[in-house]
């Protein structure tokens, strides 16, 4: 009964749900433009207890982590391993997926991690994580919350805080590195996921008692479809898709950010 509450939760409660949502979706256009193969489409790094496995049926997926994961599903399979050392070859998978790491890396590492994404990659990496400012302030607030009230701050968000969060500007700058460093060009798009209120609600309610927790995680779970995307300023998630050009194409191109986003981002605009 323990194992099926947590499998429900895990593929409803909006703290999972949501942090999986949109790369879920971006991932499917992907996958089903891809040409068919035997072989695992996509490596998801950091896939933790099943990862993006359990949001894309059908598609073979390999996940890596330092722990083995918790359940076994039939499109998945697991390597041991670290984002700063994947043990595959170069251009190995035609996707890969890294969701909520490069935040919990020392700085000094995520220049390394990033540049192994692109290297075991053949076509894309998607990249999501809490970014910039709104992630931070979230996840202070949070820590402040349940402080105040005795309870146990989870390692996770102390860890968070311990370096500088991520920021679009800085991952997109390192992806075009890693990509021009395989003789490669890049197509950068950004979009958002969980919206800072709906983030402060179910933290709000996990700081007051586990029952709260876990009624308000499989509510807004639950709702999720119902939520609308939010933008750079309301979120607490940035998801990045970086489309490497094949080596037989030659015209593929960055794009930049409107404007209105990339000025948030510490003055940078997308090359």
């Amino acid at each position: 009964m323990q194992d099926i509450l947590e499998r429900t939760i895990y593929r409803h409660g909006w703290d999972t749900r949501c942090r999986n949502w949109v790369p879920a979706q971006i991932l499917r256009r992907l996958l089903k433009n891809l040409p068919s193969q035997s072989e695992p489409i996509l490596l998801d790094v950091g896939c933790g207890r099943i990862g993006m496995a359990a949001f894309l049926n059908g598609a073979k997926v390999v996940g890596v982590d330092v722990e083995p994961p918790l359940e076994q599903i039939e499109n998945f399979s697991f390597q041991p391993g670290t984002i700063t050392d994947l043990q595959f070859p170069d251009k190995s998978f035609p996707v890969v997926s890294c969701i909520d790491v490069l935040e919990h890396l020392p700085l000094e590492a995520r220049d390394r991690a990033i540049d192994e994404l692109v290297r075991v990659a053949s076509r894309a990496v998607l990249v999501a994580c809490p970014h910039g400012e709104n992630g931070q302030a979230c996840d202070a607030e949070f820590q402040c919350a349940l402080q105040d009230r005795g309870r146990p701050v989870p390692e996770w968000v102390t860890e968070h805080q311990r370096q500088q969060y991520p920021t679009a500007a800085k991952v997109a700058e390192r992806l075009r590195e890693a990509a021009a460093a395989s003789g490669r060009k890049v197509k950068i798009t950004l979009s958002y996921s969980e919206p800072v209120r709906a983030c402060r609600f179910v933290r709000g309610a996990a700081a007051r008692s586990d029952a709260l927790y876990l009624a308000a995680n499989l509510l807004l779970g639950l709702l999720l479809p119902l939520v609308p995307e939010p933008k750079f300023e309301n979120s607490y998630r940035m998801v990045m898709l970086a489309e490497l050009s094949p080596d037989d194409e030659v015209d593929a191109s960055s794009t930049k950010l409107p404007p209105a986003q990339s000025k948030h981002e510490d003055g940078d605009a997308f090359a």
